[in-house]
């Protein structure tokens, strides 16, 4: 009778592997990228911080975790993806490796729509039927009018766009629509966020995110991007993304002279300090500048709250941050530099 029990119980988890696919996300806590070796082989090919291994059927899953750093140990480990005699199939199962790099740990288990269908990146195959979805097709895949985002998308493109990505069904042909729609076009803060709204899985928001940040014409005061994640792991590491994308805004191309005297002609045709700063926002999100250049830019503005946050945002294209000393004596107030020299030591 044990024997019969016993070779029961290996029955049912042997035909639980059968019978169930399902996906292994791994995330890093450090961030630290990372590479994972499944059945002799490596995922994916260049280290990342979170890798996806789709249509598995082993369980437990036995794997090897290596980092990019080389001093780091790897982890050799078996992940159970669910209990065996209680199968599971087509869910997102999620493992984060922890700070120390040597533990990873059971985060959740989320339904997903894999297994995904093989979708062309440019579905040419599509047979579009009126002009309407032609447009639309262009809007998503094809319009690459903004190479640096200074524009966002026409509004109505927009709107036609995002509709049309709503009412698609499949969950994973949604996912692509969004990766092309945001590859090929541009958008103002507002726009990023009914985009993030729209994507259905919640492991594929952070890497949506991270694509949305270029894309959007004003990339400053995104903090607050973390709260449309739900999990900590990843709103952890969506700050640690943010943080480090603002610093390299350094790397940006130089401003040119001629766009810097577009700059000053809008600026003397403008009263309201509002607009000002809102066009120089957007010129130091994909551009970086020398100090002469923001000191003349602060010369236009008149209040001193608008040349503050000015300021906040052009000591990340600077640099020598060092410089940005100088900068706040520029300000009228006290109160003023007061914040901005609490705001430079914090970044220090």
């Amino acid at each position: 009778m044990n024997k019969l029990f016993t070779f029961i119980l290996i029955s049912i988890f042997e035909l639980s592997n059968i019978f169930s696919q399902n996906n292994l996300i791994v995330f890093s806590e450090s961030a630290e990228p990372f590479q994972i070796e499944y059945q002799g082989k490596l995922y994916p090919l260049h280290p990342q911080a979170d890798v996806k291994l789709t249509q598995i059927t082993d369980n437990p899953v036995h794997l090897k975790i290596f980092f990019s750093k080389k001093d780091i140990s790897p982890i050799d480990t078996n992940l159970y993806l669910f209990h065996p005699l209680k199968p599971i199939d087509n869910q997102d199962i999620l493992y984060v490796i922890l700070k120390n790099n040597k533990n990873i740990k059971y985060l959740a288990t989320l339904p997903s729509s894999d297994i995904k269908p093989i979708i062309p990146e440019i579905d040419t195959s599509i047979q579009v039927k009126t002009k309407e979805e032609k447009t639309i097709q262009k809007i998503i895949f094809l319009n690459d009018s903004n190479a640096v985002c200074i524009q966002p998308i026409d509004t109505a493109d927009f709107n036609r766009a995002i509709k049309h990505i709503f009412k698609t069904p499949n969950a994973d042909r949604k996912i692509v629509l969004l990766e092309h729609f945001i590859k090929h076009n541009c958008f103002s803060p507002s726009q990023a966020l009914v985009i993030i709204e729209q994507i259905p899985f919640e492991v594929e928001k952070l890497k949506l995110i991270k694509q949305l940040l270029p894309k959007i014409t004003d990339v400053f005061d995104l903090w607050f991007l973390k709260d449309y994640l739900k999990y900590t792991i990843a709103q952890q590491s969506y700050t640690e993304y943010y943080n480090q994308y603002l610093l390299s805004l350094k790397n940006n191309p130089t401003l040119s002279d001629s766009l810097f005297q577009i700059s000053i002609s809008f600026l003397k045709s403008t009263e309201d300090d509002i607009l000002k700063l809102k066009y120089l926002r957007i010129l130091l999100s994909h551009y970086s500048a020398n100090t002469k250049t923001i000191e003349k830019w602060m010369n236009y503005l008149r209040h001193d709250q608008h040349k503050e946050e000015l300021l906040k945002c052009a000591y990340y294209v600077l640099k020598d941050k060092q410089e940005f000393e100088n900068l706040i004596e520029l300000v009228h107030f006290k109160e003023t530099k007061n914040r901005l020299k609490l705001f430079y030591d914090k970044q220090k």
